[in-house]
């Protein structure tokens, strides 16, 4: 069979399957909720209590997680067992932004927190199922994957790369960068994002290259911020109360290269939590 099929990456196939399907289902659910859908059950709900969809993901996961590891069952329930952790993810995924800020903000800008969420968890499984590994590296054992020091070099150097990327603003760039070294470095090499810790720090002084990275990056924004919005309102809703939609609200805030992401990219997200 295929490279994806073989025992060793179906299951992780099928986990990908199941988070992707939960939170697609998930959504389609809370936006049909939110529309008043006559024939569409409502939230659960036990007296005024709101049971988000996480509250289910948490103890599936757990449960999903001990089976697999006490057990170590072989096919096909090992790929059962993925698809329904998958599935499990993908509900706590969605609702990350909740855990996050501790109150119900899932139509809210601060909600956009959880499409972020859900990309790093399904890219990181599909990189994973296709075989890149982070930052380039490879099976310590293969010679030809990795010579001495010369591979540990180009690994530490691409790493510096993708923090860079980081700390410029380009989050997305970055984040793929990891597995495909070549996007961290042009990443790496490009204006930072005006908001950025980059920015701030070597910017200051250098007015002229600060108004080439503003101009840019609202040149960017006009282009392409509203397909960027377009396709964050497809996926997850619109933000309650709608966005603003000045040039220079863009830059800052609505950007998909400058939305608010998980605590574990908190140091390159430091400029956005400041607008």
């Amino acid at each position: 069979m295929g490279s994806f099929f073989d025992s060793q990456k179906l299951p992780s196939l099928v986990l990908l399957f199941g988070m992707v399907l939960a939170f697609l289902c998930l959504r389609a659910n809370t936006r049909l909720i939110r529309r008043g859908v006559s024939w569409w059950p409502g939230n659960i709900r036990r007296g005024k209590l709101h049971v988000h969809h996480m509250v289910f993901g948490l103890p599936a996961m757990f449960v999903v997680g001990l089976l697999e590891f006490a057990i170590r069952p072989g096919a096909p329930w090992a790929e059962i067992l993925a698809f329904l952790f998958g599935g499990a993810a993908g509900a706590v995924f969605d609702e990350f932004a909740l855990v996050l800020h501790l109150k119900d903000v899932y139509w809210e800008r601060q909600g956009r927190q959880s499409i972020v969420a859900v990309f790093l968890g399904t890219s990181l499984t599909a990189f994973m199922v296709v075989g890149l590994i982070p930052l380039g590296y490879s099976d310590p054992r293969a010679a030809a994957a990795l010579v001495g020091w010369l591979g540990l070099g180009s690994l530490l150097l691409n790493l510096a790369f993708v923090v860079v990327a980081f700390l410029k603003g380009r989050l997305w760039m970055g984040w793929v960068g990891i597995f495909v070294p070549l996007i961290a470095f042009v990443a790496a090499i490009r204006l930072a994002r005006p908001l950025s810790p980059w920015a701030r720090w070597h910017y200051g002084h250098r007015p002229a290259r600060l108004a080439r990275a503003e101009a840019r990056a609202v040149r960017f924004d006009q282009r392409w911020g509203h397909w960027q919005r377009r396709l964050i309102d497809l996926i997850a809703g619109k933000v309650s109360g709608g966005l603003v939609n000045a040039p220079e609200a863009s830059v800052a805030d609505d950007s998909i290269a400058q939305v608010e992401i998980p605590l574990a990219l908190e140091i390159a997200a430091e400029s956005i939590s400041e607008t």
